[in-house]
Order: C-alpha cells, then sequence, then structure tokens
C-alpha cells in the first residue's frame, strides 16, 4: 500500500522552491579564468599578477595537424570579461584549441541501426583507439560493434555533460520537486557524479597499468586491486603512482556527504528517506566541489584539464526560495534531524 500525504498551508504547484542565481559560485569565475589563462600559455602565476598584465598572446597550433592556426589575442583580462559575459568559457570565440587529455576526455562514439550478414561474414564496426591513443598496445580489450546498438571508448565526457544538463533540469523543474519523479531524477544526478569521479580514477588505475606516463610508477602489490575499493583508498593511487599530494581539504565536506547520500540513495539501507529541498539546494551546490577535487587531480597527475570540466566549475549556483515568507528556523547543525532523522543513528 502506497500511502500518500501532503500537507500544505497554501497552493505551492507552481513555486520553484530552488532558484538559480544566474552566476557561478563567489569566485568562480576568477579561479577558471585563472585555470584557463595558465593553462593555454603554459604559465603559473596568480589572479594578481594576471591583472595587472595588459600583455596579449597569441596560441599557435595544428588542426587538424599539418594545419597551422593561430588564435586571437589572450590574456587574463579578456577571458575573464568573455566569462563574465557568457556565463561559460568559450574556446571557439578566441580561435582556441580545444582543452582536453586524450586518454581522459576523448570518447569514440559510434552506432549502428542495422544486422548484416551472410555466407561471408558478419559487417561490423570496431575501434583501435583503446591501443593507439588511451592504454597502449598490451592493453587487451577490443570493443566491436556488429548488430543494432552502441560503442563507446569512455563515457566520462558524455557524463560531464549530463551532469551538467540534469542539475540545470533539477533547479528548472523545481516547482516539481515535490513529486517522486523529482527525487528520482536528484537520485540518478547524485549518483552519476560520484561516478564520475570512480571513472577518472578507473581510467587513471589502467593508463598507470598499461601504458604508464613519464615518472609514474605502477606497483600493484602496493595499490591493491582497482574493483571493491573505498574512495578513500583510490585517492591514494595519486601519490602512489605519481607522487604528488592531492590537497582536498577544502572540497572533502562535499565529497563526503554526496558520496554517503549516493550509498543511501542507492541500496536504501536504512529504508527510510527524508529530503528537505532547502538540503537538496545545498547537494546541488556541493556537486560543484566535485569539479573542483577533478581539476586538482588533473594538475596532481599533469594532464589537461578539459573544456568540459572548466565549464562544470561555471555552473550557476542554487539558491533555496520557501513558497511562505516568514520567520524560519534555521538548519539544524544535531545530526538527528531533516536528512539525518532518516539514516542509521551515527
Amino acid at each position: 500500500m502506497n500511502i500518500g500525504l501532503q500537507i500544505k498551508k497554501n497552493d505551492s504547484s507552481n513555486h520553484k522552491f530552488i532558484q538559480s542565481s544566474n552566476k557561478p559560485l563567489n569566485g568562480m569565475i576568477t579561479e577558471v579564468s585563472l585555470l584557463v589563462t595558465n593553462q593555454y600559455l603554459h604559465k603559473n602565476l596568480s589572479a594578481k599578477i594576471w591583472r595587472k598584465e595588459k600583455k596579449t598572446w597569441n596560441v599557435n597550433y595544428e588542426f587538424p595537424p599539418g594545419q597551422k592556426l593561430i588564435s586571437f589575442p589572450i590574456n587574463y583580462i579578456l577571458i575573464s570579461e568573455s566569462i563574465r559575459n557568457h556565463g561559460y568559457f568559450d574556446y571557439k570565440k578566441f580561435n582556441l584549441p580545444e582543452l582536453s587529455c586524450m586518454w581522459l576526455d576523448h570518447s569514440t562514439d559510434m552506432k549502428l541501426d542495422f544486422h548484416m550478414h551472410d555466407n561471408s561474414g558478419t559487417l561490423g564496426i570496431a575501434s583501435g583507439d583503446l591501443q593507439a591513443h588511451y592504454y597502449g598496445n598490451n592493453y587487451p580489450i577490443h570493443p566491436t560493434l556488429k548488430r543494432e546498438g552502441h560503442l563507446y571508448t569512455s563515457f566520462q565526457p558524455q557524463l560531464i555533460k549530463r551532469i551538467i544538463s540534469e542539475r540545470e533540469k533539477l533547479i528548472q523543474n523545481s516547482d516539481k520537486s515535490l513529486t517522486d519523479d523529482w527525487v528520482f531524477d536528484l537520485r540518478n544526478l547524485i549518483s552519476d557524479t560520484i561516478s564520475l569521479i570512480d571513472i577518472a580514477f578507473t581510467q587513471f588505475y589502467i593508463k598507470a597499468e598499461y601504458d604508464p606516463l613519464p615518472g609514474w610508477k605502477f606497483d600493484k602489490n602496493k595499490l591493491g586491486v582497482r574493483h571493491g575499493r573505498r574512495l578513500n583508498d583510490k585517492f591514494k593511487w595519486i601519490f602512489q603512482i605519481t607522487g604528488k599530494e592531492l590537497n582536498i581539504e577544502s572540497e572533502v565536506k562535499s565529497l563526503d556527504n554526496l558520496r554517503i547520500l549516493r550509498n543511501h540513495l542507492m541500496h536504501f539501507d536504512p529504508p527510510s528517506l527524508v529530503i528537505t529541498l532547502e538540503e537538496a539546494t545545498i547537494w546541488l551546490n556541493q556537486i560543484i566541489d566535485i569539479g573542483k577535487i577533478l581539476v586538482k587531480f588533473r594538475k596532481a597527475i599533469n594532464v589537461d584539464i578539459s573544456i568540459d570540466l572548466i565549464n562544470f566549475l561555471l555552473q550557476k549556483e542554487a539558491i533555496f526560495k520557501p513558497y511562505s515568507i516568514g520567520k524560519r528556523q534555521p538548519l539544524s547543525l544535531d545530526l538527528k534531524e531533516d536528512y539525518y532523522s532518516s539514516v542509521w543513528p551515527l
């Protein structure tokens, strides 16, 4: 028996309980502008120094290989102004090359809508990218598609775009936030967000095992197996493989909250659940901290930070807007109320 009970003071059916501030989190434009400028110009300067720099640079590159191109003039000020005006970083506006790490960000997506077989064999498609551009010739997996369906060599870029899109939909559709479907969409979003970290670490481990970058060390006795590992163990792989430390002290609260929440929402242990929309707004903003972690991860392993991940950081801040305006009790710090009233006692 499904018992539905809704107690409401007024008709809030059209009210959007979560709204967009229409701007990124505080300080994020500065952080992203600095990240982009240093990456394109191969420097490591502070925002304070860049703000004083009026000189501009052009980036020379080839795309496709053999065709020489040159960007429009860039510097920190021009990039920052563009982000403020557009709300995201548009590399094409500056005629810049797209930033990406081949083995993390490139995804061959092949599709077939037929199956063709006769006495001469079966027509199909296969990808050699995993050996040629990802994990080296010793990597044993050769994806092949011979009937209706999809072939992906990576799922990370698609997942980044999906998280951005689904987070925006939840905010835009927050007038439906008291429906079951909205809650299940939130459940999927939080699961996808934690999966994004898992995917990055899986790719990193496999890259180190089959085709390590210069300076990397792969010792399976120290690293252990990939499967069935705690997320905290996976973070240790960075130092064990590269010798670089990863400081996520500022983001660890968001990571822990979303990780615990993902486990609860996936397994429903305990089977009870309380989701307050005020807390859900916090979770939606904590998702952006996962992007910060992935940026720090890439810096530590010394690979490019993708345009998709850069724009992940520039997602708009979510703001809780109650229907009834009046005196409210603030969210409790007592871990026995609100969401925490529906979980096992700590």
